[in-house]
């Protein structure tokens, strides 16, 4: 049976690309696979949190909406002292140039945003906060659930992903046990007790999933400058058609 500290290690351990939702058929040979922030993030109860998240703490996210902008309106024109080629960016070598002559503007990026940073963390901090909360709910049915899940389908060792160097689809599941989950747990609460500290599994796993958005934003924002940067058919003339395969 898994313990809480091998699904702490499989946390630790998991690469953090994974998508939040994955095929999950009968496992090959007794073994599969399951990836602990793929069930959370996947689960009924994460994405109703999410969202009371979202209407609970409206205001404190727009506040730190407004307080990246004035960060960004306070910083530009230090950095525009900076470049000294006058070419829209910062290069190493004027950074490197501006520290060496002791540039004033230096210290003053600096100040500006560690101010932005503690302000913007004491602004985020009750939504992360309950965040967490959920986030351990919700990992607190993990053992349960896919057990149930190894249960039913027979299955011998579940494994991390990366342990295989191959796997097809149906070794993983992570989101049967997500669907286990929301079978006995289709919401959670997010606002903690006021001592309440959460574990370093909880921690490890909002992390993992910090990043996975930020991947998922940094790829959203590719995706929109290449559609940008597409030439479009000349007035009156169709798109040209793919080649065909």
């Amino acid at each position: 049976m898994t313990t809480k500290k091998h699904v702490l290690a499989a946390m630790i351990a998991a690469p953090v690309a994974f998508a939040f939702a994955a095929p999950a058929n009968a496992q090959v040979g007794g073994i599969a696979s399951a990836t602990p922030v793929r069930v959370i993030a996947g689960t009924k109860a994460f994405g109703a949190a999410q969202q009371q998240i979202s209407t609970t703490y409206k205001a404190a996210f727009e506040q730190l909406a407004q307080r990246r902008q004035a960060l960004e309106n306070e910083v530009k024109p230090l950095l525009t002292q900076l470049d000294t080629n006058k070419d829209g960016q910062v290069s190493d070598a004027e950074l490197q140039t501006a520290q060496n002559a002791k540039n004033p503007a230096i210290a003053k990026i600096q100040t500006a945003q560690t101010n932005a940073q503690n302000d913007m963390a004491r602004l985020g901090n009750p939504a992360q906060r309950a965040e967490l909360f959920a986030i351990e709910s919700i990992l607190q049915k993990y053992e349960a659930a896919q057990l149930s899940v190894v249960n039913a389908r027979k299955i011998n060792v579940v494994l991390s992903p990366e342990v295989f160097m191959y796997a097809p689809d149906s070794v993983d599941i992570s989101q049967a046990i997500a669907a286990e989950i929301d079978k006995t747990t289709p919401t959670v609460g997010i606002q903690p007790p006021a001592n309440w500290q959460p574990a370093r599994e909880t921690l490890a796993i909002q992390q993992q999933i910090a990043q996975i958005r930020s991947y998922q934003a940094a790829a959203a924002q590719q995706r929109a400058a290449q559609s940008q940067q597409a030439p479009a058919a000349p007035a009156g003339q169709p798109a040209k058609p793919a080649e065909p395969r």
